[in-house]
């Protein structure tokens, strides 16, 4: 089972909410896993049933005829046609995707990061250590913030942490600051997979391009003045 480092700004109001009710938390962190939902999915397989192209083709099946290169060619043609028109049609309904996050149509904008499998070595980058936060900024930005909901609200690997908007802002301050080409040229795997950190071999140019959208998603949040929620999943 894979551990996924996961970021996501959230208000000071909303930080307020899921501290007392944990459990509407992990329903919007549920919800963000499926953005699209279960029933654009299924508008979008009936308008391709409907279609009269999908309907020729499972006329042709039953009755197992043989068609000829020029309208299988046509068909095809056709069917390619009609699912970029239908696939087109479904984004434009459900908002767009940005770097950043979501935004469904008619919803606020979500704003979460996934650094994959490089969580670790990006900690064990900024402080030397393998699990404790160290007490800086920079040990703040993965790993650190406090536990809500406790084991009730358990994602896999513990409950989600919270940074405070205070916090953002010099987690923000310490990775600008943070010599990031220097120290992903330093990296060393060896050491990092004799420390016991998880998938330790990453190289300097994944750790670069990962750290560059940490930086800049706390940058991003510490402008809105946001709080950040963080979890392993």
């Amino acid at each position: 089972m894979s551990m996924i480092g996961k970021l996501r700004q959230v208000s000071e109001f909303d930080l307020a909410k899921y501290k007392k009710n944990p459990a509407q938390m992990l329903r919007a962190l549920a919800e963000a896993q499926q953005p699209s939902g279960g029933a654009g999915f299924t508008a979008l397989r009936e308008t391709l049933q409907q279609s009269p192209v999908v309907k020729k083709m499972l006329e042709f099946r039953q009755q197992q005829k043989v068609l000829s290169r020029e309208e299988q060619a046509e068909l095809q043609q056709e069917t390619m046609k009609l699912m970029k028109q239908a696939v087109q049609t479904h984004k434009e309904g459900l908002g767009k995707v940005s770097a950043g996050g979501l935004q469904s149509a008619g919803t606020p904008t979500v704003v979460e990061l996934d650094l994959h499998k490089s969580w670790h070595c990006l900690h064990f980058m900024f402080t030397g250590k393998v699990e404790d936060t160290d007490g800086t900024p920079l040990g703040d930005a993965i790993l650190g913030g406090t536990e809500i909901g406790g084991e009730d609200a358990d994602t896999g690997y513990g409950p989600p942490r919270a940074l405070t908007p205070s916090q953002v802002r010099n987690v923000a301050a310490a990775l600008a600051e943070f010599p990031i080409n220097r120290k992903a040229q330093e990296f060393d795997p060896a050491a990092a997979e004799m420390a016991g950190i998880y998938v330790a071999r990453h190289e300097a140019e994944e750790l670069t391009e990962y750290f560059g959208q940490l930086r800049s998603f706390y940058d991003d949040a510490a402008r809105k003045g946001h709080a950040v929620l963080l979890w392993i999943e």
